[in-house]
């Protein structure tokens, strides 16, 4: 431990002692089926659970009490006693490993969408979601005293199921929530008014559950600091409702940031790491004696370690920390955190597939949700195998070939591994995703990979060392469009530019708005230089996923970043371009023009292969094949390295 003692000190939660201070909280992680737990859903947790030391506490959710609360089909169910018998072979795993369990009791209210629960949603008020698009019906108060009682129900079946405690979502614009802000709830009955009538639903919901659990039986609440939304519910009125939870009977609040709707970044690459520690601290401020724990970006045991040292939390939440890597806690314990594979903050494979109602999977960690099947064991036969190209689907491909027995060498023409993915984390808020070309480089340097840059694989070197396999990892080049102009000394490539390898004029014109193209042009604009975005169809960045996109395009606008769409560049004449926008002709004067227009597998050696007179085996993986996403060239380097 050393260092970080801390977080493996025990702590108290209501009558139950949990063995560190790190919590696994509630994820969607869409691996249920009509509400039964999956082996895909056991795998995933039993590998963080047994990781010994694994998390203190590990929370699932969200478990819907009522169906008109689901929030999707692949959410956990709670609302039936069916459930409770696959629940309990769920906690009967994760006890085997001396982990504590919680159960998330979830409604989503306003956010859950009608075609999904069958019927129009509920809410406080009826105001309409901008997150669903549709308006939902205010609850009677005969119906509220029903969910209520439905809240108890679902938290006496968790404890039948064997869970250790149960957590109110009272989060991210759920139904409880709705209940709170005054964005939200217009009510003129008991249930509205001031802050004291707007949380009178979730005390009632408190002492609901309070007595369907016993008095000895922990109860979490998962609050929201701030709802971060113009007009909401506030850290004030948090710290308000904060007491009067505690009053009520709760023994922990778990703390986290805003809505789903709200236009402050909270989980994206863009924030900074423990940004939104400020919010349990706020909160610890206001309570008497229980614990508080902290949440968001939180991907670093170094954070966690100075946040529990400084007493601004008393636990600290990790949830996609442990996406990332099963073994974070463990790496810590044993003064290894260097190897630990850290959360970025992508939101490819967890958030994005969230919302495109898919099972997540995670970029840094191909393994997710297949957990069982994907051990890295010995391989039957070793073999020699060459990889060439040092991005990250060649590194992946390495390590992962080493540490199952194989002879690897790893062979990049550049002089610095990270291909793409290296030139990703110079945009501003990108640079996470060095952090997992660090994590790769170390990787490859411990399982005695033979690396060797500015090493371009030929045939005739293929000829000398005659590998068993050959994994094909040479990416991608930059297209070079048919437009007049292009060739002219004033054009710059997007890549050049992110590498340092090309300077450009103030103005430059950047053709292409794809998730390249506005990240190059925030790099030139916080440099200072005048960017213009100059993109062919009718949204930029359209190639980033949906809880990202947003944040991307916010970033730029605020950098200064001018944005064009259904712009056809015709021809480029010095630094100007003449392009159609909107089917008129216009003229854009710059200094310099980059090109971001997307790019093509650099497939050179596979044609040549076939002259070789050795042939060994041949793999392609990542853009080399086809150009498409970090996370897909991740996962083709692991599953080459895993097949072999």
């Amino acid at each position: 431990m050393g260092d970080f003692d801390v977080i493996f000190e025990p702590v108290t939660i209501g009558s139950v002692k949990v063995k560190n201070k790190i919590i696994m909280p509630a994820m969607h992680i869409g691996m249920a089926e009509g509400g039964f737990l999956t082996e895909q859903f056991m795998g995933f947790y039993e590998e963080r659970a047994a990781a010994n030391p694994g998390p203190g506490l590990i929370i699932i959710g969200g478990c819907y009490v009522e169906k008109r609360g689901m929030g999707a089909p692949n959410f956990v169910g709670l609302d039936d006693d069916k459930f409770i018998g696959g629940l309990r072979k769920f906690t009967s795993v994760v006890h085997a490993s001396g982990t504590l369990t919680a159960a998330q009791l979830y409604h989503g209210g306003r956010y859950c969408h009608s075609q999904v629960i069958g019927e129009q949603a509920v809410s406080a008020s009826a105001v309409p979601s901008r997150f669903t698009g549709e308006t939902p019906r205010a609850l009677t108060e005969e119906e509220i005293n029903q969910t209520e009682e439905n809240f108890a129900a679902a938290a006496r079946r968790a404890k039948e199921a064997g869970f250790d405690a149960v957590e109110l979502i009272s989060s991210a614009g759920y139904l409880i929530n709705q209940f709170l802000s005054p964005l939200t709830n217009k009510r003129t009955d008991r249930y509205g008014g001031d802050i004291h009538g707007r949380m009178t639903f979730l005390l009632e919901t408190i002492r609901a559950v309070r007595g369907a659990v016993g008095e000895d039986f922990p109860l979490i609440l998962r609050l929201s600091g701030s709802d971060f939304m113009e007009g909401g519910h506030t850290l004030r009125e948090s710290k308000v409702v904060a007491r009067e939870a505690e009053k009520a009977g709760v023994n922990l609040i778990n703390v986290t940031g805003g809505w789903h709707e709200a236009r402050v970044p909270q989980i994206t690459m863009n924030v900074p790491r423990g940004a939104y520690v400020y919010l349990a601290e706020g909160i610890k401020e206001a309570v008497e004696g229980i614990p508080v724990a902290c949440c968001n970006r939180i991907n670093d045991p170094c954070i966690a370690r100075e946040v529990l040292e400084e007493g601004r939390s008393d636990m600290v939440s990790m949830g996609r920390a442990f996406i990332a890597d099963p073994l974070f806690l463990r790496k810590t314990y044993e003064g290894r955190s260097e190897d630990i594979r850290k959360c970025i903050a992508c939101n490819q494979g967890c958030f994005d597939h969230v919302f495109m109602l898919k099972p997540i999977t995670c970029l840094v960690n191909p393994r997710v949700g297949r957990e069982k099947e994907t051990k890295l064991e010995p391989a039957a036969k070793r073999k020699t195998v060459m990889v060439a190209g040092g991005g990250v689907a060649g590194m992946e491909a390495s390590w992962v070939a080493a540490h199952r027995g194989h002879r690897v060498s790893l062979h990049e023409s550049s002089s610095e591994l990270g291909g793409q993915v290296l030139l990703a984390s110079a945009p501003p808020g990108r640079e996470e995703f060095g952090e997992l070309v660090r994590y790769l480089k170390r990787q490859v340097g411990k399982k005695s990979v033979e690396t060797k840059t500015e090493s371009t694989v030929t045939i005739e070197l293929i000829e000398g060392v005659k590998p068993d396999v050959l994994i094909l990892a040479t990416g991608a080049r930059q297209i070079v469009p048919a437009i007049p102009g292009i060739d002219s000394p004033e054009v710059l490539y997007a890549w050049d530019v992110l590498a340092g390898k090309a300077e450009t004029g103030e103005k430059v014109l950047m053709v292409g708005g794809g998730a390249v193209g506005v990240e190059t042009a925030m790099f030139l604009a916080e440099r200072g230089k005048k960017v213009r975005v100059l993109e062919m169809t009718d949204r930029c960045a359209s190639d980033v996923g949906l809880s990202t996109r947003w944040t991307i395009l916010q970033d730029a606008r605020r950098l200064g970043v001018e944005m064009f769409t259904n712009c056809t560049v015709k021809a480029i004449k010095k630094g100007n371009i003449i392009a159609l926008v909107e089917g008129e002709e216009k003229e854009f004067k710059g200094d310099t023009v980059v090109v971001a227009v997307g790019s093509k597998p650099r497939d050179e050696l596979e044609k040549a292969i076939a002259a070789c007179s050795h042939q060994p085996q041949v793999i392609k993986i990542g853009d080399c094949s086809k150009p498409r996403k970090a996370m897909e060239a991740m996962h083709e380097g692991f599953e080459a390295g895993l097949k072999l």
